[in-house]
């Protein structure tokens, strides 16, 4: 591999990597802008994910705002009750600003509206008086019940599968717990007092049965076992305090803000780029890849080969259609041989080539592939013909342009969510002809991008 290669080879994910972390700056920012529009309070706005690598915290210091570089190693020294020499620790307040260590991912902190550390250790008292109270109740019971209450304590699948009906049982058989210790409590009090003379002369303090009631070891443990009451903070410059309305505006700011971006690369390459890339199709769907030799299309289709019609149903498109019109006619076709019976064929009308004017009918008998979907076992792609450069005459052109080109592809990003959504509901899984990646399938898409030095083509990217 030449220099220029290898450098190529690293830098075109990094330009990707840089990009996509612009992106989510964007989006970002959204939140940020919008919460603290509304007056909300926020406690860390965070480029990146996992170790932070660089931090300030802005302050604001006799009505002016003060930026401090924040120091983790102090604080975590603090947290641990070290000393640190000739560091001077950092308030809690403010606001922090940080660039950390994965920058696939960032977000904005809200506080919350209670103590998270108070409520922790409420919760774990809790959780160990439920222990006990549960060894209590098991003591004399049968060993049904006993597995039971090992399953309803520790398997959340299971009290799902039973619709909450043990989970419920549990809560019945602690009510009753609770119930009879209250009153096995108060019993004892009433013999105690009856049966001590002492108890009835009046210099003799007396404890009120609140008070008697509370020093009884096993019904402090049964309410302790109780969930713990959180105290809610009341602040009104909380997000959870405020009204659903201005939630809302907070948690669509990023999206927003994304739109907004999209909108200014577009109009950006329509004012003062070569113009806005605009890639034209033609009909039918291009096979991408030579069939292997045990697929069922060996022989019959090569690569280039383009399918016009299936089933004697000529696909439907023109220049005009674009990126989404040419995503359609694979889907439709690919949607077709996948509805195909087993034994049965796919009559495949075909072009030899993009220049061929001559068509051929051929008939594909489709297979159950490894990943059990019916196959003809070849690789489809749109049938590009080229891509034009849209030129905007005026201003208000670029505008009417750029809304265009964002309406286009906000509407059928939504459109692509929610039949991915609905597959997965509906148990069908990805629609046809689609894929799904996570991050590295992001980067790599955009690695390719970055690769060709075309600028305009990165634009379209991060748009």
């Amino acid at each position: 591999m030449t220099p220029a290669a290898a450098l190529s080879a690293i830098g075109s994910p990094l330009g990707s990597i840089a990009v996509l972390a612009f992106v989510i700056l964007v989006h970002e920012a959204g939140h940020f802008i919008a919460a603290r529009s509304l007056g909300m309070n926020v406690d860390e706005f965070s480029v990146g994910v996992g170790p932070r690598i660089v931090g300030v915290r802005r302050r604001l210091v006799d009505d002016k705002f003060v930026f401090e570089k924040i120091d983790d190693a102090a604080s975590k020294s603090k947290e641990d009750g070290g000393n640190v020499e000739g560091s001077e620790l950092l308030s809690d307040d403010g606001i922090e600003f940080s660039l950390r260590a994965i920058p696939l991912g960032g977000y904005v902190r809200f506080p919350e509206n209670y103590n998270r550390t108070l409520a922790f250790e409420q919760e774990d008292i809790a959780r160990k008086a439920r222990d006990e109270a549960r060894l209590m109740r098991i003591e004399n019971a049968s060993p049904w019940e006993k597995g039971l209450e090992a399953v309803a304590a520790k398997s959340l699948a299971f009290n799902i599968l039973t619709l909450g009906v043990l989970k419920k049982w549990q809560s019945n058989r602690v009510a009753e717990q609770l119930r009879q210790a209250e009153e096995d409590a108060k019993l004892f009090l009433t013999n105690e007092s009856n049966g001590s003379w002492l108890s009835a002369l009046p210099w003799v303090s007396k404890k009120d049965e609140k008070e008697e009631l509370e020093g009884n070891d096993k019904l402090a443990i049964l309410k302790a076992a109780k969930v713990p009451d959180i105290d809610y903070f009341d602040d009104p410059n909380l997000l959870q305090n405020r009204p659903w309305q201005q939630r809302a505006i907070v948690l669509s700011g990023g999206v927003v803000f994304n739109i907004l971006l999209a909108f200014a690369c577009y109009f950006g390459e329509l004012t003062g780029g070569k113009g806005l890339p605009m890639p034209v199709f033609d009909a039918g769907v291009v096979i991408s890849r030579m069939p292997s030799e045990d697929s069922p299309s060996f022989g019959l289709l090569k690569r280039g080969d383009v399918i016009l019609g299936v089933n004697d149903v000529i696909t439907s498109g023109n220049s005009q259609g674009g990126i989404w019109a040419s995503q359609k006619q694979i889907s439709d076709v690919i949607s077709t041989i996948r509805e195909t019976p087993v034994g049965e064929s796919v009559k495949l009308t075909i072009s030899h080539g993009k220049d061929s004017e001559a068509t051929d009918v051929v008939s594909v008998a489709p297979k159950v592939n490894d990943d059990g979907v019916t196959s003809i076992g070849v690789m489809l792609g749109p049938n590009y013909l080229r891509t034009d450069m849209v030129q905007a005459a005026s201003v208000t052109d670029a505008i009417s342009k750029a809304g265009s080109a964002v309406y286009d592809i906000t509407s059928q990003t939504s459109r692509s969510i929610f039949g991915l959504l609905l597959g997965f509901i509906s148990g069908k899984g990805l629609p046809a002809g689609t894929s799904m990646s996570g991050p590295i399938g992001v980067v790599k898409s955009g690695a390719e991008v970055v690769s060709t030095s075309d600028f305009a083509a990165v634009v379209a990217f991060a748009a």
